[in-house]
């Protein structure tokens, strides 16, 4: 899942908002919602959301 806000909106809940009802359809279906965010303002709504961070991801490129 990725929720996106537009900066102009930011600051307003919505991704809060869109992100709770997402988790708690994935919650319904017996799926495991796992949230992964670097930017802090993401990690503010995944602690709002009840997300608690175990672990770290890392990302790399690999070229041709």
């Amino acid at each position: 899942m990725c929720v996106l806000t537009k900066p102009n909106e930011r600051g307003r809940g919505l991704a809060r908002a869109v992100a709770s009802v997402a988790v708690a359809d994935g919650l319904a279906n017996h799926l495991l919602p796992q949230w992964r965010a670097r930017p802090e303002p993401s990690r503010r709504v995944a602690r709002a959301l009840g997300f608690r961070q175990l672990g770290a991801q890392l990302s790399i490129r690999i070229r041709a």
